[in-house]
């Protein structure tokens, strides 16, 4: 079985990446910054983190045999209106990626790319063959520094990659700022859909369940060093997407805006290469993918957010609660770590030993607090700071927390001379545990990960 890290796993696409790894039998772990809306994490491995920070990646990745890296930002107005932070998560979050991968030795990348790097050649036609140009738009420039990346270290450090470059997605799960969702979304309230310039910009759309099974088909050894189309075989207008969502939705009226600087004209793009090679091809024709996404969108905003069967109440909330509300959740389950849960409880155990040892008068007791809070706190700050395999989190979060109420316990139910009494009496015995419980909670998630790598 395959374990593969999804970065922006919890995402539009990401999400449905996850759920065609499980179906073709491989182990899918999530790495993003926020909980998965569609995955329980008791299912799914994930890792609250942000690819711009490699030690993120080296915790999330290590003992996977590949890294999908999916997370990006993939709103061209979010990397107009910032290209700073944006170009800062698609380009160096991809060198991020490859250097994890580098470190860890890990087996493939396979990067997330986009058509959008055809958006700048002047041809009708075009496949993984044909020469780029420099590109005009920035978020086009991330994401062929994300390509060139990948180049660079298959040449340099031997890391196989495989570049898949996407097709306008859409689908269940999408961005409602995507054009497809927006339109949907307008021809559902009644409002005319708006079009920026003429609308003969072209685009192939690729429904996301079918883009995700290209995905894992890239996993396959053939596609190691090689760049893969992976869009609709439908060339479609703004205009005539409009048309369709407009016949299948709503009829509302078509309206024209000023056209956006740096847009992508569009021209047919050949994913034949990705259908030779892997097997791929898109099979959802797009008026009945536009079809089913209405509906999926129909279905959301009648369904009740009840807890699924053995489903947490929190996993629950965090399922259905958007907003200020949804963010809380989500802090939340990230309070739930196993370092910052260590740290809370060095702080608390610090904070009601340290009251009681200046307390005491006599030396000896003072001694026999010292050596108690020695006792908890070493082991406590071994469990703290080592990195243990990602399905016994929980069990490093709780073994964080339980020495964080016995001292709290003990410093609130025992007097400051009582817990020296305690501390000198069984000084033999507390010495023994704090070497023994330091070194076990060292050296055996050491062992379990070597295990798992």
């Amino acid at each position: 079985m395959t374990t593969v890290l999804v970065t922006g796993g919890s995402g539009f696409i990401g999400s449905h990446v996850v759920d065609r790894l499980e179906l073709a039998g491989h182990r899918p772990r999530i790495l993003d910054m926020r909980a998965s809306e569609w995955h329980r994490s008791s299912e799914v491995e994930t890792v609250l983190g942000d690819v711009r920070r490699l030690d993120d990646l080296l915790r999330a990745a290590r003992g996977c045999d590949v890294i999908c890296h999916l997370a990006a930002v993939a709103d061209v107005a979010q990397v107009h209106e910032e290209p700073a932070d944006s170009t800062e998560l698609n380009a160096t979050g991809t060198l991020n990626v490859l250097e994890a991968a580098r470190q860890l030795s890990t087996r493939r990348v396979v990067y997330a790319s986009t058509v959008w790097v055809y958006s700048d050649v002047e041809a009708a036609e075009v496949d993984e063959d044909t020469l780029l140009c420099p590109p005009a738009h920035l978020y086009t420039a991330g994401k062929l520094a994300g390509e060139l990346y990948c180049r660079s270290y298959a040449e340099l450090y031997g890391v196989e990659s495989t570049i898949v470059r996407f097709g306008i997605p859409y689908g269940p799960r999408a961005r409602p700022a995507a054009v497809i969702p927006s339109f949907v979304a307008r021809a559902r309230a009644g409002e005319p859909l708006s079009i920026a310039g003429t609308g003969e910009q072209q685009r192939a759309f690729v429904y996301v369940e079918d883009l995700a099974e290209g995905v894992v088909c890239a996993l396959a050894p053939a596609a190691a060093g090689r760049t893969y189309n992976l869009a609709g075989h439908e060339t479609v207008t703004i205009r005539g997407l409009a048309e369709i969502v407009r016949d299948e939705v709503a009829p509302v009226e078509i309206v024209h805006t000023p056209g956006r600087a740096g847009d992508l004209r569009g021209a047919t793009i050949r994913s034949d290469r990705a259908e030779r090679e892997l097997g791929w091809r898109a099979t959802t024709p797009l008026r009945e993918g536009v079809r089913r996404y209405a509906s999926w969108v129909a279905a959301q905003s009648t369904e009740p957010a009840t807890r699924e069967p053995g489903e947490s109440p929190l996993a629950a909330l965090a399922r259905h609660t958007v907003g200020a509300r949804g963010l809380a959740v989500r802090a939340a389950a990230a309070a739930l770590e196993p370092s910052r849960l260590g740290f809370v409880s060095l702080i608390a155990l610090v904070s009601t030993l340290l009251p009681a040892l200046a307390s005491t008068r006599a030396a000896g007791a003072a001694a026999g607090v010292t050596l108690l809070a020695v006792s908890l706190m070493v082991p406590l700050w071994s469990v703290t700071i080592t990195e243990w395999p990602i399905p016994l989190r929980r069990v490093q979060a709780a073994i964080a927390l339980l020495f964080g109420i016995v001292g709290v316990g003990l410093a609130g139910t025992l007097s400051p001379e009582h817990l020296g009494e305690f501390g000198a009496s069984h000084w033999t015995a507390e010495l023994v545990f704090t070497l023994l419980a330091a070194t076990a909670l060292r050296i055996v998630p050491a062992r379990l990960l070597q295990e798992r790598g």
